[in-house]
């Protein structure tokens, strides 16, 4: 009995300490990566399958979360939240619980296409929230394709030929024109233009037009503002055409201002083109600077927040600038927001950014 007692005790107190660390990593996000290394380690030494699903679950959270944290930057404000990894037996519907995306997955033997799995259903739940029925299928699809293998190519590079020919290959055989998507998508990337300008453009022409008979003549749309995007990057480093700059669509109007310090820093050039753009009816203008000139892209943002009739709806960083060196900055104005962001809120973005580096 009393050797029962103490196995029971023992038992107990194993539970205890691990309810502990389970609850200590759900509270600390930042420990996600010694998660993993402690449900792998413990898999490892106790043969049990539970244990060895929580690790690979485990692994799969660690290297989503890691591409949340650094995706949130670039995307809407709600679009990505932090995941974790539920197995089931039968195809369930997720959920969206306390701002945590609950991926409900069937285990496979191979970790690495659990992975990719995890990866793939992420961004197939969490992109264009609201939108989705409206985005065309290809679109919508090119666009999860492309951030997946993004994100597993950082993470986990040694398994990108894999997903490339059982996800990209797969789903351009079942659409074809999934594949100019993907290549376009890739090259616009590649100077920052796709999270910055690229999917909000189509996220937001997808909601004004969802009641409206734009929605029949919206794949036109998306397929216009690529089309100007590639022709925008092609222009650059010469001298930009005046009408690319900008662009007027059925529903939309965007402009973009590229900040690059001059030899003698003068802000007024671009005080005055973002004043002509707003006198010429350009609903959105898209401020794009590079890192090693973060303090005058800073003095120009707020110069444009206090000397125009823009006002600013959002701060984001990019894993590539307008020249495709990495780390960029952009900010995002609007002609008709309601709510209008102060000097505050550009001080607050950049000395939490002088902070990282």
């Amino acid at each position: 009995m009393e050797l029962l007692k103490d196995i029971l005790a023992v038992i107990g107190g194993i539970a205890l300490v691990l309810g502990f660390l389970r609850l200590l990593f759900d509270v600390l996000p930042k420990l996600n990566f010694l998660k993993s290394k402690f449900w792998k380690f413990l898999s490892s030494k106790i043969k049990h399958r539970s244990l060895e699903k929580k690790a690979i679950a485990s692994n799969i959270e660690n290297v989503i979360n890691e591409a949340v944290t650094d995706l949130r930057k670039e995307l809407p404000s709600g679009w990505i939240n932090k995941v974790s990894i539920h197995w089931i037996d039968k195809e369930i519907r997720n959920e969206v619980e306390d701002e945590e995306l609950i991926l409900r997955i069937k285990p496979m033997e191979s970790q690495d296409q659990n992975l990719m799995n995890g990866v793939f259903l992420f961004f197939t739940k969490a992109l264009f929230p609201g939108t989705k029925e409206v985005i065309p299928p290809t679109i919508r699809k090119a666009s999860v394709l492309h951030l997946s293998q993004r994100i597993i190519s950082k993470k986990q590079p040694y398994i990108v030929k894999k997903f490339e020919k059982d996800f990209i290959e797969q789903s351009i055989e079942s659409d074809p024109g999934i594949a100019g998507y993907i290549g376009d998508y890739a090259y616009i990337d590649k100077y920052g233009y796709f999270t910055s300008t690229y999917m909000r453009e189509i996220h937001r022409i997808a909601d004004n037009a969802r009641y409206t008979d734009m929605r029949s003549r919206i794949e036109n749309e998306f397929k216009g503002i690529l089309a100007h995007i590639k022709d925008f990057i092609d222009s650059y480093p010469n001298k930009t055409p005046r009408e690319l700059w900008h662009r007027k669509g059925e529903s939309s109007s965007y402009a973009f201002l590229l900040v690059a310090k001059p030899f003698h820093p003068d802000i007024s050039p671009y005080l005055r083109r973002a004043e002509q753009h707003y006198l010429n009816g350009i609903e959105r203008l898209y401020v794009m600077g590079v890192n090693q000139e973060r303090r005058f892209v800073k003095r120009i943002i707020k110069k444009i927040i206090n000397e125009t009739r823009y006002n600013l709806l959002e701060l984001i960083e990019l894993h590539k600038d307008y020249r495709g060196e990495s780390g960029g900055i952009g900010a995002i104005f609007d002609a008709k927001a309601l709510e209008r962001e102060t000097e505050d809120i550009v001080d607050e973005f950049f000395d939490k950014k002088n902070d990282s580096q």
